[in-house]
C-alpha cells in the first residue's frame, strides 16, 4: 500500500480541519467525503477535490480506512461496520456514549485485526509532547500535583452563529453528556498521559447556562483525581464563561521542579521548566515566525496534522497508534466515574466503577434508549428551542451577544 485511501464520514464543523490535514499528508489520499446531508458532502468534497456520497456503506469497498467526524451517537455503528469489513478506523472523540458502546467498538476492532485510533489530537501537538516527556523522564522528580483549567464561551459563539446550536446536542439520546465528557475528555486524557493513570475521583458540576437546551449534562465542573503514583490533580472546565481570564492553564508540579504551559497574548504558546536553576524555556510557538507555523507536530500548520500523520503511519506500518481504543476509553471511564461520584456524594474508585454490572454488560441499543427515557423523563418534553434560549439570553445576560470567541487560542472547543 503506497497511500492510505480514506473516506471521511461526517462533514460538519470539525471535518474541515481533517480535510486540510489529509491534503498535506503525503501518505494518504482522501477518496470520499460522506454525509447524509448531500450539500455538506458536496461542499467538503469540493475542498478536498474528491468524490462525495451520502451513504458510507456504499464506499467502504473503495477505501482502506475511515475517518469518523459525525456526532458521537453514530461513532460506534460506523466504526463496527467498517472494522467488520476490514477497514481501519480513526474516530473523533468522545468515542461513544456509554462504556458498553465503547467496549463494543474496541472488541470488534480487535477481532477484525484493524488499526483503531481515537482522535485525542492534543497528544500530537508539540507543547503537550514536551510536557509529557518532561514529566516521565524524571526532570521534575516525583510528581506531586497536576492542574488543568479550560475556559470557553460557547453561548456567545452559538448565539452569534446563524445556525445556532447543533440540533443533536439538544437530544440526550444522541448526546447524553455535557462539557465534561464531550470536551473535557481531551484534558483528562492529558492528565492521565502526563501525571499517571487515575484511580479515584470525585467532583461537582452544574448546568446553569445550558441546562434547558442541552439536557444531557453539565456546562461547568470541578473535578479532583488521585493517580496511581500517589499524585493528585484537578480539572476545572466550562464552556459557559462569558468573560475568560486566559483560556487554558496546564501545570504539573514535582519534587524537583514544575512544568508549565503559558499562553501570553498574541497566540504564543510557551512551555517552561522551573527548578533550582531558575526558569528554562523548553518550547515556544511563535505565530509571527514563518518557521513556527507548526500547530500539530508537522510543518504544514494544520491543527490535525500530527494526529492524521500518526494514524496514516500506523496503517502503513501496521503499528499500534498512541491513542488506540483501549487507551481512548480510559478518559471516558474516569469522567463517567466522576459523574457517578457526584450523584452518589462520595469518592469513587475508577476500577470499581468500571466493573459495575451496568458497565460490563454487552452493548444493547434498546436498553440504552430505555435508560435515557427513564433518566430524563418529562424533561425530554421541556427542552427549550434555541430560539427560546436566544430570547431569554437577550433579556437575562449583559454579555449577549458576546464578542469572545469559543476557541482557547486554537485549542479544541467541543
Amino acid at each position: 500500500m503506497e497511500k492510505v485511501k480514506v473516506a471521511l464520514i461526517g462533514c460538519g464543523g470539525i471535518s474541515r480541519e481533517h480535510v486540510d490535514a489529509y491534503l498535506k499528508c503525503p501518505g494518504a489520499k482522501l477518496v470520499y467525503c460522506v454525509d447524509i446531508d448531500e450539500k455538506a458532502a458536496r461542499e467538503k468534497a469540493g475542498i478536498a477535490k474528491c468524490r462525495w456520497h451520502t451513504n458510507y456503506l456504499d464506499v467502504l469497498d473503495e477505501v482502506d480506512a475511515v475517518d469518523i467526524c459525525t456526532p458521537p451517537d453514530a461513532h460506534a455503528e460506523i466504526a463496527v461496520e467498517s472494522a467488520r469489513r476490514g477497514r481501519h478506523v480513526l474516530t473523533e472523540k468522545v468515542m461513544a456514549r456509554t462504556l458498553p458502546e465503547a467496549r463494543w467498538m474496541i472488541e470488534e476492532a480487535e477481532k477484525a485485526g484493524i488499526i483503531f485510533m481515537v482522535a485525542f489530537v492534543l497528544r500530537y501537538w508539540p507543547e503537550f509532547k514536551v510536557i509529557h516527556d518532561t514529566c516521565v523522564d524524571g526532570r521534575i522528580g516525583d510528581i506531586l500535583q497536576g492542574y488543568i483549567q479550560t475556559q470557553m464561551n460557547m453561548a456567545g459563539y452559538w448565539l452569534k452563529s446563524p445556525q445556532g446550536i447543533q440540533k443533536w446536542r439538544q437530544d440526550p439520546y444522541r448526546f447524553p453528556m455535557g462539557a465534561f465528557l464531550s470536551h473535557g475528555c481531551h484534558y483528562v486524557d492529558l492528565l492521565q498521559w502526563c501525571v499517571g493513570n487515575i484511580t479515584e475521583t470525585s467532583g461537582f458540576s452544574h448546568a446553569k447556562i445550558f441546562g434547558d437546551v442541552i439536557p444531557g449534562g453539565d456546562d461547568t465542573s470541578c473535578t479532583v483525581f488521585r493517580h496511581d503514583n500517589g499524585a493528585v490533580s484537578t480539572y476545572l472546565e466550562s464552556w459557559a464563561l462569558p468573560y475568560s481570564t486566559g483560556g487554558m492553564r496546564f501545570e504539573v508540579y514535582g519534587t524537583e521542579g514544575s512544568v508549565q504551559l503559558s499562553l501570553p497574548e498574541g497566540g504564543h504558546r510557551i512551555v517552561n521548566l522551573l527548578n533550582s536553576k531558575g526558569k528554562t524555556e523548553l518550547y515556544h510557538f511563535n505565530p509571527e515566525k514563518k518557521e513556527d507555523s507548526v500547530l500539530a507536530g508537522s510543518t504544514t500548520g494544520h491543527q490535525m496534522q500530527g494526529e492524521i500523520e500518526h494514524f496514516v503511519s500506523a496503517v502503513l506500518n501496521g503499528q499500534q497508534p498512541r491513542t488506540h481504543g483501549r487507551e481512548g476509553i480510559k478518559s471516558m471511564q474516569v469522567i463517567l466515574a466522576a459523574e457517578a461520584a457526584e450523584r452518589e456524594g462520595r469518592v469513587i474508585n475508577v476500577s470499581e466503577f468500571i466493573n459495575r454490572p451496568e458497565n460490563k454488560k454487552p452493548w444493547n441499543k434498546e436498553e440504552f434508549m430505555l435508560s435515557v427515557k427513564k433518566k430524563y423523563g418529562r424533561r425530554l418534553e421541556k427542552i427549550k428551542s434555541w430560539d427560546e434560549f436566544r430570547l431569554e439570553a437577550k433579556e437575562k445576560y449583559s454579555w449577549y451577544p458576546a464578542e469572545t470567541d469559543k476557541k482557547q487560542q486554537g485549542y479544541p472547543s467541543s
